[in-house]
């Protein structure tokens, strides 16, 4: 039975989504070891964190989800195995008193919370970056994560490493509560998830460490063109699920992201205000004792170049609006498309559809083995197809030759053997 948990609770954009992927990529491994990956979808843990937090939202979401985190700790309860790894970055956005809460329901197990950060500063423009992505209009020169509300997914409250131990580890010792820091780059790209293993008793399992990377970041000019477009929007698109459906999911990630990666700078302000964050944490985190793996240098706010969206020029700009317009359209066709032929086929195709479109990353992979596969096979068809017309022709020989001479013709056995000389060369 399970006797220890580990609660991996963010902060967001600190790597998480590469983490989560090692995880899901080694499922099986770890259930092997013994190790139970808690949540059989993404979408339970954030549900879940959504039940933690006691999150308005939930209210427009089916009933299994406002019971989700009740599901995961039935599932903790129920796995034959030693430990489990819970892991999803916005837990970190619950109270003090939620925090507790949550912790209660697994007060039958050794439980250790997880906290990974990154560089503050460049945690404060991914946050802005987030926030664009659910229709924020507010310039990066004008923004800080302390206009955030208390309680929000993208401020200090969530982003500050100390902060987030402190809630999740009051009634925890010291030695239960982790802070796994980023490394800066230039690090071995697996350095994050060894310091993760370490807090996480997962270190000595060999694991499958070369998952997709995906960069969730837009462009400096990107950014800015978003920014613009939620002027626009804003009336238009209405609550979290259309935003992140329309402007996160479409707009955002599969159409403005892949356009330009140019890095977006920070205001001297900001800097200035994460390395007094970044001081007041790392104090906190050395009084409090907690464990550390990595350096809390890495935190440190890096001076970092690059340009501010302020600066984009218009020009920039409508390059940039023509290519997302086009990117649209494509798009628009695509999905026109697909919906025409799921529809011409009824409601079971359209279901068919919505899976495919569903599994499609998972399924590609598989779908090029099985193309590779049937390519060996029938080159393995033709080879037995060839040996069997050349055993037929030797047939043909065999038999006139063995013919009593009186009843050889010689234009047949001449014409066998010209045809088993031509399918041996």
């Amino acid at each position: 039975m399970t006797t220890r948990v580990y609660l991996h609770v963010g902060a967001p954009k600190s790597g998480t989504t590469y983490l989560q992927g090692v995880l899901e990529a080694n499922r099986q491994r770890l259930a092997d070891a013994g190790v139970l990956l808690v949540g059989d979808r993404h979408l339970d843990r954030i549900h879940a964190a959504l039940q933690v937090r006691d999150d308005q939202r939930l209210a427009d979401l089916p009933e299994t989800a406002r019971h989700a985190w009740t599901t995961l700790v039935r599932q903790i309860a129920e796995w034959p195995g030693e430990s489990a790894v819970l892991s999803y970055e916005l837990f970190a956005a619950a109270s003090a008193t939620q925090a507790r809460r949550a912790l209660a329901d697994l007060a039958a197990y050794d439980v250790h919370v997880v906290v990974t950060a990154r560089d503050l500063g460049r945690a404060a423009v991914s946050a802005w970056q987030e926030r664009l992505k659910f229709g924020l209009t507010t310039r990066l020169e004008r923004w800080t994560p302390t206009d955030e509300a208390e309680g929000g997914e993208w401020g200090w409250h969530t982003l500050d490493p100390a902060a987030v131990a402190e809630r999740w580890g009051s009634t925890l010792s010291a030695d239960h509560v982790h802070i796994v820091t980023a490394p800066r780059p230039g690090v071995a790209p697996d350095e994050l998830w060894h310091r993760f293993a370490d807090a996480c008793g997962l270190a000595d399992l060999p694991m499958q460490l070369d998952v997709e990377r995906t960069n969730e970041s837009l462009g400096v000019v990107q950014a800015e063109l978003l920014r613009r477009v939620n002027r626009v929007l804003g009336p238009e698109i209405r609550g979290s699920r259309q935003r992140s459906v329309w402007i996160r999911d479409l707009l955002a990630q599969d159409v403005l992201g892949p356009l330009g990666h140019e890095p977006i700078g920070t205001t001297e302000s900001e800097v200035e205000a994460a390395r007094a964050t970044w001081e007041q944490s790392v104090e906190r985190i050395r009084a409090a004792a907690y464990l550390v793996h990595g350096d809390l240098d890495d935190l440190r706010p890096a001076d970092h170049a690059g340009r501010l969206p302020g600066q984009v020029a218009d020009a920039e700009l409508v390059e940039a609006a023509t290519q997302c317009i086009s990117a649209l359209v494509v798009e628009l066709r695509d999905r026109t498309l697909a919906g025409r032929t799921a529809g011409a086929a009824g409601p079971r195709a359209r279901l068919r559809h919505l899976a495919e479109r569903a599994t499609a990353p998972y399924a590609n992979r598989r779908v090029r083995q099985l193309a590779q596969r049937v390519a060996e096979l029938e080159r393995e068809v033709q080879s037995s197809r060839r040996l069997h017309l050349r055993v037929a022709a030797l047939q043909d020989v065999v038999t006139e030759l063995l013919l009593d001479p009186e009843h050889q013709d010689r234009g047949v056995t001449e014409k066998a053997l010209r045809a088993y000389r031509r399918g041996a060369l």
